[in-house]
């Protein structure tokens, strides 16, 4: 597929908005100035995919301005030029207990920008509604289901845990999941919530604007296999090294792990007990991502969940195949064929290190077959779908 096409793929995707306004109605006020909150700059999947919608958002002429709890993080980079900053003064650090002080803190603030909608990228965050809706009463407010909404629990917890949800959810307007799979996964939560909530469906932003992945040469003596992702429970990234252990012990290769969080210590001492010294490099938090997907040969997944895993995307459209955990309701659904890869649904080492070997027979390039239908990926055609959405929404 040459640069061309691919570009016309990922940038200019056809996109299907909210339904159009019938003649003779009102059209929906446009929200010209869009505020977003977050607890601070931590390099997590939800702020990225917020920086990268306030920046389409400034494309299309709307005004964006970021209400951080603090300046603690390192995504300071990935902040648009354009889109304003608010940090609290004083700053409120993540700790235990402070996304319950957060939202109360933000209200000054808020109330000061006078923004016409506001955004919450992700569940961590939707505690902050509960306060700006008890003082700012006439706020919209938008928010994107970033995970599920109610983790696996046993039966009486499992209840308990619906009845947070609606508190959680209540003072929200409308619900955005990223894929119709995990929507369809939540109805029963919503339902036995009693949600109120407007639900839709937009799918993630997961191919920044201007994206193009770099060409597939060939692939590594011995194949390369990527895992990304946090150094943190929910990644699973012991399962990874154990399930890596199980394919060299049939099959030369090396693993890298890109990320970094607390379990380094623990990950790195696994890797020494296993033997694998030599064979897993783990050079952490990495600005390459591209190159190195480039040369791989598969991508390894082994989360417990995930809401919509954006590596997976970014995998698929550099032409790498996945081998995963059915971590996702929406896993099975962009792993659409055996050239994508494969979903383990009983992921022990042996189950996944068997998929990993197969996977590594697989072409190493497709020539954009395994990249066919991300267009709806492109963060252009996600921004587009959530104006949409902002404009149709009202107090």
């Amino acid at each position: 597929m040459n640069k061309q096409h691919l570009h016309r793929v990922f940038d200019q995707a056809v996109v299907v908005g909210e339904p159009a306004v019938e003649a003779g109605k009102v059209r929906p006020a446009i929200k010209r100035h869009i505020a977003i909150v977050v607890h601070d700059f931590n390099d997590g999947g939800t702020e990225v995919i917020a920086f990268r919608l306030a920046g389409e958002w400034l494309r299309e002429g709307r005004r964006v301005t970021i209400i951080a709890g603090s300046h603690d993080g390192r995504m300071h980079d990935r902040v648009p030029p354009g889109v304003k900053v608010e940090v609290l003064d004083p700053p409120i650090h993540r700790s235990f207990l402070s996304l319950l002080r957060l939202g109360q803190a933000m209200v000054p603030v808020l109330r000061k920008a006078a923004p016409d909608v506001l955004f919450i990228p992700g569940n961590f965050h939707f505690i902050l509604a509960r306060a700006i809706r008890r003082h700012l009463p006439h706020l919209p407010i938008v928010a994107k289901a970033s995970n599920p909404l109610v983790p696996r629990l046993p039966g009486p917890l499992h209840r308990l845990a619906e009845v947070g949800v609606r508190q959680l959810l209540a003072p929200i307007d409308k619900l955005a999941f990223m894929s119709a799979e995990l929507l369809a996964a939540e109805r029963d939560v919503l339902a036995a919530a009693r949600v109120p909530v407007v639900t839709t469906v937009i799918p993630e932003p997961n191919l920044p604007y201007g994206y193009f992945p770099l060409p597939r040469s060939g692939p590594q003596t011995p194949p390369l296999v990527l895992a990304i992702g946090r150094l943190e429970p929910q990644k699973n990234l012991a399962l990874a090294i154990h399930a890596f252990a199980a394919l060299v012990a049939r099959q030369d290769a090396r693993l890298m792990i890109l990320g970094e969080g607390h379990e380094r210590a623990a990950l790195e001492a696994l890797v020494r007990r296993l033997g694998l010294d030599g064979r897993v490099e783990m050079p952490g938090f990495v600005t390459n991502v591209g190159a190195l997907l480039a040369q791989a040969s598969l991508l390894l997944m082994t989360s417990r969940y995930e809401g919509f895993a954006a590596v997976l995307i970014e995998a698929l459209a550099a032409d790498v195949p996945v081998v995963s955990t059915n971590c996702s309701p929406s896993q099975k659904a962009v792993i659409a064929s055996p050239l994508h890869g494969r979903v383990v649904d009983d992921a022990t080492p042996a189950h996944l290190a068997e998929a990993m070997a197969e996977v590594l027979t697989l072409p190493f390039a497709t020539n954009g077959v395994r990249a066919a239908g991300l267009c709806r990926h492109a963060s252009g055609a996600s921004a587009t779908r959530y104006l949409a959405l902002f404009d149709n929404t009202s107090r």
